[in-house]
């Protein structure tokens, strides 16, 4: 068994580095986060840090959050306030790093405009600068491994833009890169500036359906095949170099966009059911809502009996988590403390939980579900999951269930040798991605 190896991140981040700081702390708090949304048209008309979702029973209200680690003045002040007209947003929150001798009369002005202004010099007052806009107390564990989460997602991102561009600089003929940069940039901004929810999420549909089988499409390209081919499955060589032999590569990118699609859907419909229905869960009501979108009948179907659970205006929150957090898996030996965690973590009741991860199966059906039972491991892992990220839930695990933060020690709670050749194997993924990409 190959030696794991811990990954570290930077105490004092910077830039990029400070924006995830920020992020990982929103979303370890409670909110639904998304990051760096990008309105492109003929020009690129502006890049959105932070829009943090608070998802309740009667509403699902967004603030925009813009994030400085640099020099900053009235000038991005205003620009925010230019944004929170454009999206008819009533306030958002701008949060420096950096201060200023006359901090509380940039604070006053940007009040005026219904603009937080967030001092946040002191890195060891964080949490207590952020605090109002949690929901729940976030600990340093999750923090932690959000920001590796993030780190991660913008290696990954950074590598696909690379290909794309080296196959075009030497005239390839793949159309593998740009579907996939394409797909990741309507998913994650492109339908975003939507006027209507509506419009909205007709689009991330549209496009999931245009994408679909992406991960299969372009293991299919890059062995001789061509991208539009119809094929719906991994090869058996694609599938062993992805879960068997963890190899870096593109498979992986694809593998973290094709489930980001599902997770963002899953919240762009939730959120406007929620908003719309403003906690009056009637099923006449749901019903005339649910007409309105003019989704595929197996979707509506899906949404129907979701909407039965009692807490499913809470799973945007909780499928985040699981994906940033707990790396899309669940360690069947720790089951009862596994769900007692996302449960503390995300608001659904222990008993819920089992409907919350049923939500995916019903909003997108797969053959036998989506949850896999490893026959020589104690883990049961959401399939096709991009497993770079069962990386950071592997880590996460080392530092919750034991005291000297080591897999030696988590080791010895688990039954199977097997769960920890996985766990390092992922943990190693991961790592090497961010340290070699």
């Amino acid at each position: 068994m190959s030696k794991s190896t811990v990954i570290k991140l930077k105490e004092i981040p910077k830039d990029d580095d400070y924006e995830d700081y920020i992020a990982a702390f929103l979303q370890a708090g409670g909110l639904y986060v998304e990051r760096k949304i990008i309105h492109r048209e003929i020009e690129e008309l502006l890049e959105l840090d932070i829009i943090a979702t608070n998802f309740q029973k009667s509403s699902a209200d967004k603030l925009l959050i813009e994030i400085k680690s640099g020099n900053w003045g009235f000038n991005e002040i205003f620009k925010i306030k230019g944004w929170l007209v454009y999206l008819n947003f009533k306030k958002g929150s701008f949060i420096v790093q950096k201060t200023r001798p006359s901090i509380s009369y940039f604070k006053d002005k940007a009040y005026e405009l219904n603009i937080e202004l967030i001092d946040n010099s002191d890195l060891t007052k964080t949490k207590d600068s952020l605090n109002h806009l949690l929901l729940i107390q976030p600990s340093e564990n999750e923090i932690e491994t959000i920001r590796f989460a993030y780190l991660l997602e913008r290696k990954l991102l950074k590598q696909l833009k690379k290909l794309k561009k080296d196959c075009h600089r030497k005239g390839c003929s793949y159309q593998s890169y740009d579907a996939l940069d394409d797909y990741f940039f309507k998913i994650n901004s492109g339908s975003f500036f939507s006027r209507s929810p509506i419009r909205r999420i007709k689009q991330l549909f549209d496009n999931y359906l245009k994408y679909k089988n992406i991960t299969a499409k372009i293991c299919n390209e890059l062995n001789g095949g061509h991208f539009d081919d119809e094929v719906t499955e991994l090869t058996k060589d694609c599938y062993k170099e992805l879960f068997y032999d963890a190899k870096e590569g593109i498979l992986h990118i694809s593998l973290y966009i094709e489930h980001i699609a599902r997770v963002t859907i899953l919240k762009a419909v939730i959120e406007h059911l929620v908003n719309k229905l403003n906690g009056e869960y009637t099923a006449k009501k749901f019903s005339t809502v649910l007409q309105e979108l003019s989704l595929p009948s197996t979707i509506q179907y899906g949404l129907n009996s979701i909407f039965k659970d009692k807490y499913f205006y809470l799973y945007p929150r909780f499928w985040q988590f699981f994906t940033y957090v707990f790396g899309g898996f669940i360690l069947t030996d720790l089951k009862e403390q596994e769900y007692k965690i996302l449960s503390d973590k995300t608001g659904i009741p222990v008993d819920e939980i089992p409907n919350a991860f049923d939500a995916f199966n019903k909003l997108f059906p797969h053959q036998g579900g989506w949850f896999y039972k490893f026959p020589k491991s104690s883990i049961e892992w959401h399939q096709f999951f991009p497993i770079a990220f069962s990386g950071e839930g592997a880590n996460y695990r080392r530092m919750i269930y034991t005291k000297s933060k080591t897999y030696e020690e988590l080791f010895n709670l688990l039954s199977n040798d097997m769960t920890n050749v996985d766990l390092i194997k992922w943990n190693n993924l991961g790592y090497r991605i961010i340290k070699d990409w």
